[in-house]
């Protein structure tokens, strides 16, 4: 059961293999192999990347990896276990995001989703992030994506 208190922590390279695991258990079968611990410790490692996990007591309640490319930011991963879900922690890591992001100098932030993940379109969206184009079989078993941006120096929120 979710515990109340949540803490947002930087990722060290020893929390790759319970960060894939995570992956493992929270995500389409299609990042499984993508999000191996080798490739989320060199995210950690990266200067160009920042990782943070949410910690609900002892358990590993979410966790997300963000790119900082030339111009823009990227969600590269933004994961809530099962168990956890709808209780403010993927709100809670998006808002981190935005803000690493703007402090980083970068305004622009995108991510790309499923097309068939409904859920994950919503939160989205209800965070005020826009479809900004569709990636016809982007995934390796074909599946296709949606790119989403939201622009962080507008207030995107409803009048």
């Amino acid at each position: 059961m979710p515990g109340t208190h949540l803490s947002l922590l930087p990722a060290r390279a020893t929390h790759a293999p319970a960060l894939a695991e995570l992956v493992r258990l929270a995500t389409a079968e299609s990042l499984h192999a993508r999000w191996d611990a080798a490739r989320i410790a060199r995210r950690v490692r990266s200067p160009n990347s920042s990782v943070v996990l949410a910690v609900s007591g002892r358990c590993l309640a979410g966790a997300a990896v963000l790119d900082l490319l030339s111009e823009q930011a990227q969600i590269a991963l933004l994961v809530v276990h099962p168990h956890y879900r709808r209780i403010g922690i993927g709100s809670a890591l998006l808002g981190w995001l935005e803000t690493t992001a703007s402090t980083a100098g970068l305004f622009t932030l995108q991510l790309k989703l499923e097309a068939s993940n409904g859920a994950g379109r919503a939160f989205c969206f209800a965070h005020h992030y826009r479809e900004r184009g569709r990636l016809p079989a982007f995934y390796v078993d074909g599946t296709a994506a949606i790119r989403l941006v939201r622009d962080l120096r507008v207030n995107s929120e409803p009048a």
